[in-house]
């Protein structure tokens, strides 16, 4: 069954083999003055020279870990909500919460064409989307197949490593021979993986 093209970010389903269990997740902040919306699933990197986080839009940097929603002070006011995205606007700085664990997997949606079995243990990027503001929130990022690479030149730089592919039963996402497949992803260029500081 051809897949149906569906974005939700990159979605936390387990953990490297032999890794402990980490569930536990990151406190960061967010400036009050970023006017860019952060969603559900969002690869996150710190703002260099600052305290803050914010979306990560360079496909070939490094990310601190993968935005799971926020508390923070309306624009408009008043007691401190949780909310599942950042809406770009907040009354104060905001306390913001990611999975940074470097054990940690996501599955992520290919952006077009399948991405195949052939390319588990290659390095990807993303490419960036829109989330939404309804539901959960979540995220419109996905894996970009035309960034994959062996390479090591090109490979460390990758925020993303391919692990494996979603082959649960004949449902979307499942078919890796046609667009838009679902695929199991590791950090690879990440925060806790990186000799270079920010």
């Amino acid at each position: 069954m051809s897949n149906t093209q569906t974005t939700f970010g990159f979605k936390h389903v387990g953990f490297r083999p032999g890794a402990s269990p980490d569930y536990q997740l990151s406190t960061r902040l967010i400036a009050s003055s970023n006017t860019t919306s952060i969603f559900f699933g969002d690869p996150v990197a710190k703002v260099a020279n600052t305290q803050y986080i914010a979306a990560q839009t360079n496909t070939t940097a490094m990310v601190d870990g993968i935005f799971q929603g926020c508390f923070l002070i309306p624009s408009t006011g008043g007691a401190p909500v949780y909310s599942p995205f950042y809406p770009g606007a907040a009354g104060a700085d905001v306390t913001a919460y990611i999975l940074e664990s470097g054990e940690a997997l996501f599955m992520a949606a290919a952006f077009s064409t399948n991405i195949s079995s052939t390319a588990i243990g290659a390095a990807i990027s993303f490419h960036t989307g829109t989330g939404s503001t309804v539901g959960g929130g979540f995220s419109g990022y996905t894996l970009d197949q035309s960034t994959i690479a062996t390479t090591a030149a090109i490979a460390t730089t990758l925020p993303f490593q391919i692990v494996g592919l979603y082959g649960m039963g004949n449902g979307n996402g499942s078919d890796s021979t046609s667009a838009f497949n679902w695929v199991v992803v590791a950090f690879n260029n990440q925060r806790f993986n990186s000799l270079t500081g920010v």
